[in-house]
């Protein structure tokens, strides 16, 4: 999948606003991207699943159609792989982990 200047900018745009919003402690923000294996442009992603073409699903193996990352706070990001069955799923993890932690 080749990403068009549009592509890119969508995601930046979902990602830096989560990460933005991760700055006040109440929130756990979760952004949902493309699974193209094309690194972010306005960071470096040194452990993230964007550079990482082939990933696969964490919850059953397929290859991965989108990533959910989500936001601990400033500069703490989760990345998870998910194919489109699972996706949803993953989200709905992290909610409930949040919850539990709360």
């Amino acid at each position: 999948m080749t990403r068009t200047p549009q592509d890119t900018f969508w995601s930046d745009q979902a990602l830096a606003t989560a990460r933005d919003a991760a700055a006040d402690p109440s929130l756990v923000p979760v952004a949902i991207t493309a699974a193209n294996g094309e690194q972010c442009t306005w960071c470096d992603c040194p452990l993230s699943q964007h550079q990482q073409p082939g990933y696969r699903c964490g919850g059953c193996g397929q290859q991965a159609k989108s990533v959910v990352s989500t936001f601990a706070g400033p500069g703490r990001r989760y990345d998870f792989p998910a194919c489109e069955r699972h996706t949803a799923d993953i989200v709905a993890a992290v909610a409930q982990t949040v919850a539990g932690a709360r």
